[in-house]
Formats: structure tokens, sequence, C-alpha cells
């Protein structure tokens, strides 16, 4: 190990979240910030930083982290693709820039002092920074209003009030013209902040804590050299639901069983550290028009309550629906996910493998007629929006390089099966509607072709795929087992804390984005608040010794 550095606070993690925490505590001047993240720059792969370029972003190797869960018994018994985006800004730099905070039902479901009037202004301050607004309608979005309308649903111009069931609109987007707005765009880049430090390309491999329990530092890789970088603070992990548990878990902070069969040091025991894993699957009803969808973005967002034997709240949305234009990124999507879908895991790494099948997708598209038909498709994504099922995380080894074991259990609750039966279902009544119907709705998948529930139930185990939400490994609580606390500081050591999606304790019915950069304003505050008081104490206290010398002096 070579190369010992000293700063403040240490934040792993340049994604969401870990982006603005940096960029808030450096403001907050209260010490030396490190921002450590394992991908490169953004400005290296320019289409993360541009607004139409994340069809291109989606489809380059070097800004996705891929993953493959374990065998999903209710998906068909495959392993399913589980990747996230990796680099500055993390999966906010390659996804579709949708920015939805999620109803306020969903956030009663958070402990006290998480409900949506507490998060609300945070919520506020990160979309004066980002600056979010909705796209233009088009021909196909309007077309998707009108018979969305016809089967049940009230359109709303704002999506931002936390009121969702039976509503559908125009969904707010991160995005300044042609400029994606990330919070790495929005709170980082071009800011130069002097008492921040970003290293990029660099993997951390363990947190470093001293006898008292209190996390020191990181011993991290930069290249071919193992460096060390010590924290005098704290210690902020951003890397996501699916990064930050296995750190934990591998410096010696998790679950009993999984510390001691690969000989980890116990630093200290949380059973529940891994525990929790939820995402929102989902199912694309595919349709053939006899147009070309003009709209080029996921900007049309419908949620609705379609289980009435669920145990959430009246009135509260279950499922997701957003309105999908195939020519806008088919493509990109399927040069991603077909090496996935077509490989099994022992090969999915093949690079020759991967490239023959991308190349593949190429010539596909090069055939006029097919390239045609494929121009003329659209979908409903029917998203899974409030899962019952839990999974769980776990380690593979000790060693920080080799991918956890993924099982996030889809559909493991047979409650969450049957609501995605009914949002299929749901899903093709909108496409039966006048204005869909005279636009084109010829039926492309057997969910679409079918009332039967058992035949719709089979094509969503064949057809399901990951939303890239996922959440819920280091659940926040008040329960004493609960890893996290309700300042995000992890429980049974000293300071470290966790500020990322893993913390969410029941995922919101829409996308993770906006409440990922929510908790890392959140958290910055709260550590901004507990050193800024620490200091001010400090101040104090200092005084109160000067005055006591003067009336000292002035005695004697």
């Amino acid at each position: 190990m070579s190369f010992e550095e000293s700063f403040d606070f240490i934040v792993i993690g340049g994604g969401s979240s870990g982006c603005i925490v940096a960029a808030q505590l450096a403001k907050a001047n209260l010490g030396k910030v490190l921002l450590l993240e394992a991908g490169d720059w953004a400005e290296k792969n320019p289409e993360t930083l541009s607004a139409d370029g994340f069809i291109h972003a989606f489809a380059n190797d070097q800004v996705m982290w891929d993953r493959l869960s374990a065998k999903q018994a209710s998906c068909g018994n495959r392993h399913l693709y589980m990747g996230s985006g990796t680099g500055m800004g993390g999966s906010g730099s390659v996804n579709g820039m949708v920015y939805t905070r999620g109803d306020k039902k969903d956030y009663e479901q958070w402990p006290a002092g998480w409900h949506w009037d507490d998060v609300e202004p945070a919520f506020n301050e990160v979309e004066k920074v980002l600056k979010v607004k909705p796209r233009d309608p088009t021909r196909y979005t309007e077309t998707c209003i009108a018979a969305a309308k016809d089967a049940g649903f009230k359109q709303k111009d704002e999506l931002l009030d936390g009121d969702l069931c039976g509503y559908l609109g125009y969904q707010t987007m991160n995005y300044d013209e042609s400029q994606r707005r990330s919070s790495y765009v929005s709170f980082l880049k071009d800011k130069f902040l002097d008492n921040l430090t970003i290293k990029t390309k660099c993997k951390v491999r363990q947190i470093t804590f001293n006898k008292s329990k209190r996390a020191t530092g990181i011993v991290y890789s930069d290249g071919d050299s193992t460096r060390y970088a010590k924290a005098s603070k704290e210690i902020v992990l951003c890397s996501g639901a699916l990064e930050t548990p296995k750190l934990l878990m591998v410096s010696g902070v998790g679950p009993a069983d999984q510390l001691g069969k690969f000989n980890i040091e116990k630093v200290a025991e949380s059973p529940m550290i891994g525990s929790n894993l939820h995402d929102h699957p989902n199912v694309c009803v595919f349709f053939k028009g006899r147009n070309t969808p003009d709209s080029k973005y996921p900007q049309l967002y419908g949620f609705n309550r379609v289980n009435q034997r669920s145990t959430l709240q009246q009135d509260q949305a279950d499922t997701c629906f957003v309105f999908y234009s195939a020519p806008a990124s088919l493509k990109q999507s399927m040069k991603r996910m077909l090496p996935a879908v077509l490989l099994p895991p022992s090969l999915f790494k093949n690079g020759l493998l991967r490239r023959f099948l991308r190349r593949c997708v190429d010539i596909a598209y090069a055939l006029p007629i097919l390239n045609k038909f494929l121009s003329q498709l659209y979908g409903v994504v029917v998203i899974l929006g409030k899962p019952e099922s839990r999974g769980r995380l776990t380690l593979r080894s000790a060693n920080i390089e080799d991918q956890a074991i993924l099982d996030p259990n889809y559909y493991g609750n047979s409650q969450d099966m049957e609501t995605m039966v009914k949002g299929v279902q749901l899903a093709k009544a909108i496409a039966e509607q006048g204005p869909l119907k005279e636009w084109g709705n010829v039926p492309l998948v057997a969910g679409a072709r079918t009332d039967q529930t058992n035949k719709i139930a089979k094509w969503i185990k064949d057809a399901t795929m990951t939303t890239f939400h996922y959440c819920g490994t280091c659940k926040m609580g008040a329960d004493l087992q609960d890893p996290v606390d309700l300042e995000l500081k992890v429980r049974g050591v000293k300071g470290l804390r966790v500020a990322d999606a893993s913390v969410i304790p029941t995922t919101p019915v829409s996308a993770l984005n906006a409440p990922s950069m929510m908790i890392g304003y959140r958290a910055a505050s709260m550590i901004a608040e507990d050193y800024g008081n620490a200091q001010k104490s400090k101040v104090k206290n200092i005084n109160s010794l000067h005055q006591t010398d003067k009336s000292t002096e002035k005695v004697g």
C-alpha cells in the first residue's frame, strides 16, 4: 500500500446522490472533501452529457456496469440483467432523464422524519438546480393521452404534487435544450470548489475502522497502485443499492453468516444488510401501428391502482405506465440486453460473443423491410410500482471485485403477479380505445393476444426485465435492526453514513433518480448541521474560556 492522504470527508460514489453530497459538503466549507468514482469522467463519454445521447450511453460498455441476477424462479428460471450506470453522474448519466418524486402515500410508508412534508423542501432545492421541465407534446403522445383518458385516466399537467393515482401526463425531465442536467452537470461540473478533490477510475476496496469502531479511512485502487485515504470526520457511502452493502460486508459490517463464511474480520454485526432488496420489474406490451411514433423520449407517464386486493392505502397507485416509442431507443436497448438474454452467465462476459450479437442487431436494422416494421412499433411499459416481494444480496467472496449474488426475488409474493396481470390488461384496454385503434394497434406479444390470466402470467414471467430501480439493501428505519438510522448513520459503527437508494425502506411507485438525489441533499444537510453545530459549540467554548480568563485577570 502506498500514498496516504488526509481529508475531512470522503464520499464513495459519484452517482446521482454522491455528486450532490460532495458538492454540498464542499460548499458548506467544513473541511476537505474527497469524492471517489469507480468509473471515468463524463466528459470522456460525451453522450452522457447530451440530452439526446441517452440511447447511445445505454449501449456504451464504458458507462454501464454489467451484472446478472441469480436465477429467478418466477421468471422462467432466467438470469436477468441488473446493470447500472458508472462514471460521473452514475445511472443519472445514462437514464432517460425522467425526474419524478413519487406519491405522498409512498412516503407515509417511510419512517417519521421522512414523510412527504419532510422531504419536499429537499426536492424543491434539488429542482432549482436541475431546472426540471416537461418535454413538448407530439402527435404520438397526444394520441396516447386521448386513449388513456378513454380508458379511465385523468390528465394532469403537474406530476410532482404527490397525487398520482389515476393520472397521466408529461413527466418532468432534467434537461436544458441539448444538455442533460444530471447531478454531476448541475452540482459539480465547472464549479471549481477548491476544497473538493475528485478522483475517477478509483475502486474502493475496504473501509477501515479503529478499535472504537469509528470509520477512519478507505483503501482504494488507483490504476496499479493501492492507496489509503484518511477521513477525520465522516465517510459517506453513495455507491448504490447493489454496491454499498457489498462494500460494507467486505469491510466487516454485515450479517454474521456472511462475514463468517468468508473469514472477514467482524467490525459490527448487522443482520439486515443486503436484505430487503427490491426493484420495479416491468414488461412492455408492444403493438404495431400504421405510423412512426414521433416521440424521442420516455416523456409520458401514467399511474394507477389496478389491484384492489393489495395491502396499500385506498387510492394509492400500485402500477406505473410508460408510453414507449420503439424507434427512439429499441435498437440500442437490444444491443445492451440481447447478450444478457441469449448468453449464459459463463459466456456473458465474452466480448467477442457480445460484439457478434450486437452486430446482428445492426444487420437486422439495415434490412429495409425489417427496419420499416420496427420503426412502427410502440408499447405500453407496465411497471410493478409497489412490489411486495423482497430479495437479498449476498457475497460471492471476500473480494470486492467479485459481483455479489443478486436475488431480487421477482414475483416471490403472488400478489405481485396478480398486479402485473391486471396492469397488462389495462395496457391492452388503453390500446383498444379509438385513438390508438385509429393509429394502429396490432398486438405483437403473447400477453396482448389473450384474455386468459394464466397465459398473460406466463408471458410476464418470460418477458420481465428490470427497470433499474434497485433499492432497500441498507434499509433506513427507527428499529434497531435496521442497518441505517433516521440520520442515515450506519448502526454499530461511527463516522459512517449511507446516502443512496439502498436506504429506501419501501420503494416509491415511480423512478428512483429523484428520490436518490433528495436523499443525497438531505444527507449533506444533516452532516453540515452536525459539524456546523460542532464548530459553533467549539467556538462558543473557546469564547467562554477567553471570557473566564479575562474575568480572572480582573479579579487578580
